[in-house]
């Protein structure tokens, strides 16, 4: 295949990499989404851990305090005395991950009630229910309730943008006697990926009409002081909380900045609040956020940094990025199809053009090139920049333009080989196919030296001896011509009978092809010398030659008929003129002759006996022959 054409090709493959994975990136294919997720999950563990900020902490429901309180659930007046005490501890928000949904008792009840009332800082949960029939039976109801109503966001910016949160069908509150007293009612409810992980904060979910913001978010915003008409949710994409803006999709979510693995936030047993083991200071001015870290209470997430993360870790984590203003933002989808097409036409342009180890290290340069801007852009900038759509464009690019180049190249290799292995030593057939350029097969002119040698008497012996021993011997002095014609990187042409024709300088270059057709020559005699030796000690006939060799331009290129019978040769009065001298070394006598054409090539290294001029069939000009004797 020519060279422009494979160019061509290249940029072909490449636009139907790039057109082919931006479809898929349109269509939201699954298994690339999953991927890009991953790789999310990834550039989370690679960055680490971060250390957050000082102002939350979490009262934990775990094996210690289960151990020490009793069996799960406690009593309301449990959680009574834990609001005092954070309370009096000076918490400056108490933020509940727990439920009180149904009554226990009066007494209990008034207890964690008042409690509620005393400290005025206390965030207790619901949770929304999407599906089509919920669960009334477990106290969720389709009711609007106006307890919850002063809870919702107040402000909603750019409402006429299309915004498309969560839709609840039903929703379990917190007791209206709690909730009525609380500082503000915030959902719990988590949306984890279709992998399992969780990923994203749903800031605002609607509900009756209202749309409910999650408990971290109400949390940094009780922490800070702000009003309720201070939080308001943009349907442009964002949700803004005083002078912070936190960034969030279409559908109202927040890309969670995790902080780090389990135990990331400094966490006091809830047995050690009560009694009062806790440093002082713990939770002065503190966001303390209450929750289950026990496994046996089963609220434990799957998140880039754990696969059982506790869910008020998470919460930990949503209320440090709200609190620091370092939310990952996630660049539009539309800023990836023109990458996947500029990898790919960069690939499709100079992949062509270029070898296999300089195409490899194009394909490795971009490849880890893009990885490490886009890790350093989530570490640095917090973007999260889609990695494996352009990544998949330089790897299928590159891989499907080195397969077929693969696959091209092997078949002109095996082309090249059938066509020249009868021809030419396998070192000329292995640089053939290293360059394939070298061999133009269509036909050339070129300076060439070409070698005629044939038997003497070659009809007589024919006729005075059994054809299988005509067969035998003439197989054996071909076959050693042949190995003597490879062994100086000759062009084995043809044979004709018992004749044997060679070249030099086709259809790779060789600058010296006269003096390596001289000395092909001269190590055919040697060879000759030693199998008539051989021959006359068996018994047999010898055979003897002459050898004819002229230098000259001439046309040199498969010949034939296409498709039937086609022949890698040489044509040309130079070619006819070598024949021609070859005959004349019956007339005298010698072995060798070459013409005054080759004689100026090779003057220099080898000794010559002049022979005169001759003019020979077809040429009007006599010629200047030589008898090659040897080499200097």
């Amino acid at each position: 295949m020519k060279i422009r054409n494979i160019k061509t090709v290249g940029i072909y493959i490449s636009l139907a990499v790039a057109v082919l994975l931006s479809f898929l990136h349109i269509m939201h294919f699954r298994i690339f989404e999953v991927l890009e997720e991953k790789t999310l999950d990834l550039r989370f563990t690679l960055r680490g851990a971060v250390a957050p900020g000082p102002e939350t902490t979490i009262a934990a429901i775990d094996e210690k305090s289960i151990s020490g309180l009793g069996r799960w659930p406690w009593p309301r007046s449990v959680w009574g005395r834990v609001v005092d005490r954070l309370t009096e501890e000076g918490a400056r928000v108490i933020v509940f991950d727990v439920f009180f949904t149904e009554s226990e008792n009066v007494g209990s009840d008034d207890l964690f009630q008042r409690a509620i009332m005393r400290s005025g800082r206390v965030v207790l949960p619901v949770v929304f229910d999407f599906a089509e029939k919920g669960y009334r039976e477990s106290g969720f109801t389709d009711r609007k309730l106006d307890f919850m109503t002063p809870s919702a966001y107040a402000v909603m910016k750019n409402a006429d943008e299309p915004f498309y949160p969560p839709k609840a069908r039903m929703v379990l509150p917190t007791l209206e006697r709690f909730s009525a007293f609380a500082k503000v009612l915030a959902h719990i409810n988590m949306n984890p990926d279709q992998d399992g992980t969780l990923r994203w904060e749903m800031l605002a979910i609607e509900y009756q009409g209202d749309y409910y913001a999650p408990i971290g978010l109400q949390a940094a915003r009780v922490y800070r002081g702000l009003k309720n008409e201070q939080l308001a949710v943009d349907f442009t994409g964002a949700v803004q909380l005083g002078d912070v803006v936190i960034p969030t999709d279409d559908e109202g979510r927040m890309l969670i900045n995790y902080r780090g693995p389990n135990g990331t936030f400094p966490l006091f047993s809830i047995s050690d609040i009560l009694d009062r083991k806790t440093p002082d200071g713990a939770f002065k001015d503190k966001i303390v956020l209450i929750g289950a870290t026990a496994i046996g209470i089963y609220d434990l997430r799957v998140t880039p940094f754990s696969p059982n993360m506790a869910g008020i870790e998470k919460h930990a984590s949503v209320v440090d990025n709200i609190l620091r203003g370092d939310f990952i933002s996630r660049t539009p989808a539309v800023a990836v199809i023109p990458l996947i097409f500029l990898f790919a036409g960069i690939l499709g342009f100079y992949l062509p053009r270029q070898g296999a180890k300089a195409g490899a290290a194009l394909f490795l340069a971009l490849f880890i090139g893009y990885g490490a801007v886009v890790y350093y852009l989530f570490v640095a900038q917090g973007v999260w920049f889609n990695l494996v759509y352009p990544w998949a464009a330089v790897l299928l690019g590159y891989t499907s333009q080195t397969a077929y180049r693969f696959f091209t190249e092997e078949r002109r290799a095996r082309d090249i080989r059938r066509m020249f292995s009868s021809y030419v030593s396998k070192r000329i057939v292995d640089e053939l196919i290293r360059d394939p350029s070298k061999a133009k097969l269509g036909g050339a002119r070129k300076e060439i030296t070409v070698l005629f040698s044939d038997i003497r008497g070659f009809t007589t012996f024919s006729e005075r001896h059994e054809p299988e021993e005509v067969v035998s011997m003439l197989n054996e002095y071909l076959g050693a011509m042949t190995d003597i014609v490879f062994e100086h990187d000759g062009t084995l042409d043809k044979f004709v009978g018992d004749a044997v024709m060679a070249l030099w300088g086709a259809p790779v270059g060789q600058p010296a092809h006269a003096e390596m057709a001289v000395r092909c020559a001269l190590a055919m005699i040697r060879r000759l010398e030693e199998l008539q030796k051989k021959w006359a000690a068996e018994g047999k006939d010898v055979l003897d030659i002459g050898i004819g060799i002229n230098t000259g331009g001439m046309v040199v290129g498969n010949m034939g008929a296409e498709g039937k019978k086609m022949d890698y040769t040489v044509i040309g009065d130079n070619v006819n003129l070598g024949a021609r001298v070859e005959g004349l070394t019956r007339q005298y006598n010698n072995h060798i002759i070459i013409t005054e054409f080759t004689y100026a090539k090779v003057k220099d290294i080898v000794e010559v006996k002049p022979l005169g001029s001759v003019t020979v069939k077809g040429k009007e000009r006599p010629v200047i022959i030589y008898d090659l004797v040897g080499m200097k």
